[in-house]
């Protein structure tokens, strides 16, 4: 189970770094995306993985109880998640949302990590 968390804790990391630059590289073009062929695509995988993260770290939390862990920035971390993997293609999103969702998904997913680092 651990395990299973741990490598979606990094797969959600790698999502978060992936789409920041994907929020840079809309503002440089500056230009509306195409929704079914670059945004859907994207969002759906994204989402799909925190979904999954998120049963893993419920069963973790209910489990091995880590300290400073709850249930609430999971589902945080899911609902900025699930924004980012939209709002990152805009380049009328404000820079500061984006980055403010990715600063507290990056957060949440450090925390989880060194956590689990205590716990196994």
């Amino acid at each position: 189970m651990e395990e299973e968390l741990k490598a979606l804790t990094e797969q959600l990391h790698e999502y978060n770094e992936r789409l920041l630059a994907i929020a840079r590289r809309t503002r440089e073009r500056d230009e509306e995306p195409d929704f079914f062929a670059e945004v859907k695509p994207l969002a759906e995988e994204v989402q799909a993985a925190a979904e999954r993260w998120q049963e893993a770290a419920f069963r973790w939390i209910h489990q091995a109880q880590p300290k400073y862990v709850h249930k609430r920035q999971i589902e945080a971390a899911v609902d900025h998640m699930a924004k980012l993997s939209v709002e990152a293609f805009y380049p009328s999103v404000p820079a500061r949302r984006v980055k403010q969702y990715s600063q507290a998904v990056a957060y949440t997913l450090a925390l989880v990590k060194e956590r689990l680092g205590e716990t196994t």
